[in-house]
């Protein structure tokens, strides 16, 4: 409060003190500004308190210049309703450029720089109806003027100061620069101002403008209440480029002065605004490539810039403890050259995603290391979006070395073979044991394995002919061995992948034949019968002399029902019934028929 008292009061006596003649409204008016720009930083709770210390400045100013009580109350009024007035409409802020951004801007224009002075001027108009000061349209228009173009300028400038802005010129990086923009603008105005020969008024914008680029809009507002104080002071004085033209008095110099400053500012402005955002742009930018360069050097993983078609631009100094080579020596290659010639096109093809809208991608690909070892490294790439098109104009890739977890995976998946293999396999044949033959018969037997929901499954069951006489005339490890090449001859025999071939129990296996009838096991049977004849393995208590096998065959009859327990019945049957009639032949039954089989 006793700020703003002191304030008001100084700048009522200078404002008055701009005027040509008595009774004539000031072209200049500072308070209003200087009271507005108050109450728009201050907290809402200390705005009032401004404001009566401004009404205790407009009083005391009056008194201190011996004006009559009701000239006096009619211009504080008014002055103090514009201000309310403005105050409605401008923003509160805290620093100056909130000011103009442009949705503040234009409430601040519409209602402080049009509104507020149309309001007290026609109040200041009608309290001064009748008395000798002017005709009122002129008085209105002189009012509206002075006050508008005075708060056009002097709120923005009169905020660096409120906010302590002013302060951070003197303190900042850039405070020596600054100091000599504005010691050019005091020189060049002086120069121009200081002169009535020449009309070297536009000569007072460059420094303005250089303000503009060098400053920020702190600067820039101090630097146009320099000029405005130096052109105001020579012109008054009747020096100047203004002298020069035939105004019709002292108060319209002024206005055109405040024109000129107007206009200055409108240029000036905006450049300063674009100048402050770009600088806030690099500034975010150095800090954005800062954090990622601390990223990228200090990460475990290798880390890519690329341009869209795999072009290397940046690598990250981890690439010479990973790979082997140095990242200056990478810079410059396409990635996909690189890595072994097998990855290649996948990785090629990965990147080429990139560019059709793929958002992402990984790829696992193998690098050769100067030193001859290979490396598995687990890469992904992502795009970087240009924000006006939306395309990409670059790519990002991160390659994390999993040599030692492909090899700990590699290590689990022969571990996990091995151990399906001591469930599913017999441990002297290498075919499928009884656990996975039963398995897989269930399986094969379901409605959803087969193309219409009925399975046709052939069974064969093959038993050696005469095994324990054979183990007990040629010993266990004879017979072990006659039992692995019996073995290797059915599964040699069972041509098709998805043939099963069993060790059922002690010298009989068993062979489940997808979509095979009858007919076609019985052919598969007979193979392998003559297969293991054609081995002519010695064996004198067979009456033929030799190895041989009898067989069992099964299959559903076309259009019948049935399930895999009677397939293996059926075929069990057909075996023995092989057995009863001589050994060393095939017997066939179907799955659901209790007669005798057939030969």
């Amino acid at each position: 409060m006793v700020l703003a008292l002191a304030v008001t009061t100084v700048t009522s006596l200078v404002s008055r003190a701009l005027k040509a003649t008595a009774g004539e409204i000031a072209p200049i008016w500072l308070t209003n500004a200087a009271l507005l720009a108050q109450m728009m930083v201050a907290p809402h709770r200390q705005r009032w308190w401004a404001f009566a210390g401004g009404v205790l400045g407009y009083l005391s100013a009056s008194l201190l210049v011996g004006e009559r009580l009701s000239v006096s109350v009619s211009y504080s009024c008014a002055n103090l309703l514009e201000v309310l007035v403005a105050l409605a409409f401008a923003p509160a802020i805290s620093t100056v450029g909130e000011l103009f951004c442009l949705k503040p801007l234009l409430k601040f224009m519409a209602g402080a720089l049009l509104l507020a002075p149309v309001v007290s001027g026609l109040l200041v108009t009608a309290m001064l109806h009748g008395q000798p000061v002017g005709h009122p349209l002129q008085n209105f228009r002189n009012w509206f003027l002075s006050d508008a173009l005075s708060l056009a300028i002097l709120t923005p400038a009169a905020v660096v100061f409120w906010t302590g802005e002013v302060t951070k010129l003197l303190r900042g990086e850039r405070r020596r620069k600054t100091g000599c923009l504005l010691l050019l603008v005091c020189i060049i105005t002086t120069a121009v101002f200081g002169q009535n020969h020449f009309p070297l008024l536009y000569w007072a914008l460059p420094p303005i403008v250089l303000l503009a680029f060098q400053a920020d809009l702190a600067g820039l507002m101090v630097g146009l209440l320099l000029c405005l104080g130096i052109a105001a002071s020579f012109t008054v004085r009747g020096s100047g480029p203004f002298s020069t033209f035939p105004y019709g008095g002292m108060q319209s110099r002024i206005f055109e002065l405040q024109l000129f400053l107007v206009a200055a500012l409108g240029i000036a402005v905006p450049i300063s605004a674009t100048q402050a955002r770009r600088s806030r742009l690099l500034a975010m930018f150095r800090d954005v490539e800062q954090r990622y360069r601390i990223l990228a050097e200090n990460a475990t993983d290798v880390v890519m810039s690329m341009a869209p078609d795999g072009r290397l631009t940046y690598v990250s100094p981890r690439a010479t403890a990973v790979i082997g080579i140095a990242p200056e020596n990478l810079v410059g290659l396409h990635l996909p050259d690189l890595v072994l010639s097998d990855d290649r096109d996948a990785l090629a093809a990965a990147i080429e995603s990139m560019a059709t809208g793929a958002t992402e991608a990984s790829r696992v690909i193998r690098f050769q290391r100067t030193d001859g070892r290979v490396l598995w490294m687990e890469m992904y790439l992502r795009p970087v979006i240009e924000g006006i098109r939306g395309k990409p104009q670059a790519l990002t890739a991160t390659a994390h070395d999993i040599t030692e977890r492909w090899a700990a995976e590699q290590r689990l998946a022969d571990e996990r073979s091995q151990l399906h293999a001591f469930a599913f396999r017999d441990g002297l044949t290498g075919v499928f044991n009884r656990r996975y033959f039963d398995r897989e018969l269930a399986l094969q037997s379901q409605p959803e394995f087969s193309k219409d929901g009925r399975s046709r499954l052939g069974i064969v069951m093959v038993d050696i002919d005469g095994y324990k006489s054979y183990n007990d005339r040629y010993g266990h490890q004879a017979g072990d061995e006659c039992m692995r090449t019996v073995a290797q001859a059915i599964a040699s025999s069972a041509k098709r992948p998805a043939d099963i071939v069993a060790r059922y129990g002690g010298d009989e296996f068993a062979l489940i034949l997808k979509d095979t009838d009858l007919d076609g096991a019985r052919v598969v049977s007979e193979r392998i019968r003559q297969a293991i004849e054609s081995l002519q393995i010695p064996h004198v208590a067979s009456p033929v002399g030799i190895v041989t096998v009898s067989c069992g065959v099964a299959a559903q009859r076309p259009g019948g029902s049935g399930d895999s327990l009677n397939l293996v019945a059926a075929a069990d049957r057909a075996l023995y019934a092989a057995k009863r009639r001589g050994r060393n032949r095939t017997c066939a039954a179907w799955a659901d028929d209790a007669d005798d089989p057939r030969m």
